[in-house]
């Protein structure tokens, strides 16, 4: 459904700057193109107006081209009507004053025309999704759970077939136990098709409160929350335990830096907390659990100077460690699994041109006998996200306010597809539906989380 999904415009909103994208060529230029009074996403038939830019350079000659639908080129800037729904290219070559050359090539994602309602999840006054978060059961319903910064709550939205249906899960209530939520992360049965929600929450500021975890889920359609655990808890992941019929298990660390703990839910309302590590560290990525009930997640030691990340495995209550990049800095990774055991692990953002931004670890029995290799994903993002289906790993990539979708051609090549203008310190969400193959994603749009 990357097709036929928008949102409804915003009223009242500053005007937006240029939504700026990136090309690294061949050629001896970093190209940008920027497209001009436009928003959102990508409709059929519609004029889209781009401009290329280079860095201290002054262009010479420009030709632009196009896999489909009319181009008017004006030297630098060309106006585009958009060709019918589905993946379209547009392509630019340059050459300046001083003799160097490069091209480019962009793709984008056009979406159907008149569009359906749909993308927009909660369509309320309120602002929501700068954090959200995006999976599906086996049947190919989609689930999401999002904050509301208006009101610092937790939600929940399904797809019914027709509309998204929103149900608050947490947030200041009235004699009923509601606090402020900071952030929420979602597992979501494959089988039944049961979500399981993880949130920090608290009260006081946001920026500095002690937050605690807490756990929700939904039973005969009601949500039930727990608490988890009283440690002050910065990051945190949830995962379900296929060998343990999908039990809910927590891995969190608290800040200033900690020990890292697992929490498993036994009962209803019960949970058994262990620690994972017995020096002081801190999680670093999702957790994800291999068919046998291993558990693994990767961490670090906090160092003021270079810090050194490992993938720690749980097998039963022995603790396996495989050593990962070293760094200055330590971002977030989001976890995928690929075929032959690999674990997929993304850096949340990286700086100009950094190389490992993907680990493609190979992991062995017992983890010290693992193997990896690092790759580039792009040149730089703000952040992203991970998953893999259709034989091949899905990003999605926020630089700025521009929104692509990474997926590798046959040669092992990103191809990037843009999905138009999102908001700024957000982060995406992707998954890739189970019956199709098809990557979607929520985000946030003028304010709303939305589903594309």
């Amino acid at each position: 459904m990357l097709s036929g999904l928008t949102l409804l415009p915003a009223c009242g909103r500053e005007p937006k700057p240029p939504e700026v994208i990136r090309s690294q060529g061949p050629g001896d230029l970093v190209l940008l193109i920027e497209r001009e009074d436009g928003a959102g996403p990508y409709v059929e038939s519609t004029v889209e107006r781009f401009r290329v830019t280079t860095s201290g350079e002054t262009l010479k000659s420009v030709r632009w081209s196009a896999n489909a639908g009319a181009l008017e080129p004006a030297a630098e800037q060309v106006s585009w009507t958009l060709p019918q729904a589905g993946t379209a290219s547009l392509s630019v070559s340059v050459e300046t004053e001083s003799g160097k050359t490069a091209e480019g090539a962009f793709h984008f994602n056009v979406v159907a025309a008149p569009l359906a309602s749909g993308a927009v999840i909660d369509s309320g006054p309120d602002v929501t999704g700068a954090g959200c978060d995006l999976a599906f059961d086996s049947t190919g319903k989609a689930h999401v759970v999002y904050t509301n910064e208006t009101h610092n709550s937790l939600w929940y939205a399904s797809w019914d077939g027709t509309a998204w249906k929103t149900e608050q899960i947490e947030g200041p209530g009235f004699n009923n136990g509601g606090v402020f939520v900071v952030k929420g992360v979602l597992a979501v049965d494959p089988v039944t098709g049961t979500p399981h929600v993880a949130y920090t929450k608290g009260t006081g500021n946001i920026a500095t409160a002690s937050t605690r975890v807490g756990y929700a889920t939904r039973v005969n359609g009601v949500w039930v929350r727990e608490e988890v655990d009283a440690s002050v808890v910065m990051r945190f992941s949830l995962a379900l335990n296929p060998a343990q019929a999908q039990r809910p298990v927590i891995v969190f660390s608290s800040n200033p830096a900690g020990i890292v703990r697992v929490a498993t839910r036994t009962a209803a309302n019960t949970w058994s907390t262990v620690p994972l590590t017995a020096n002081t560290q801190v999680l670093t990525s999702d957790a994800l659990f291999d068919a046998a009930g291993a558990l693994h997640v990767i961490t670090h030691v906090p160092s003021s100077g270079y810090v050194s990340q490992s993938l720690q495995v749980l097998r039963g209550s022995t603790l396996e460690s495989f050593p990962l990049k070293t760094s200055t800095t330590a971002p977030w990774l989001a976890t995928a699994w690929a075929p032959d055991s690999r674990l997929l692990a993304l850096s949340n953002s990286i700086s100009d041109g950094e190389w490992n931004a993907i680990e493609d670890i190979t992991v062995g029995t017992p983890a010290a006998s693992s193997t990896r290799r690092v790759s580039t994903v792009d040149y730089k993002y703000a952040a992203s996200d991970l998953a893999y289906g259709g034989g091949k790993p899905v990003v999605a990539l926020r630089n700025g306010t521009a929104l692509a979708l990474g997926t590798t051609d046959a040669q092992g090549f990103w191809t990037y597809t843009q999905l138009g203008t999102v908001q700024d310190s957000s982060r995406p969400s992707v998954a890739v539906h189970p019956t199709d193959g098809v990557p979607h994603v929520c985000y946030q749009r003028d304010g709303k989380v939305t589903f594309q």
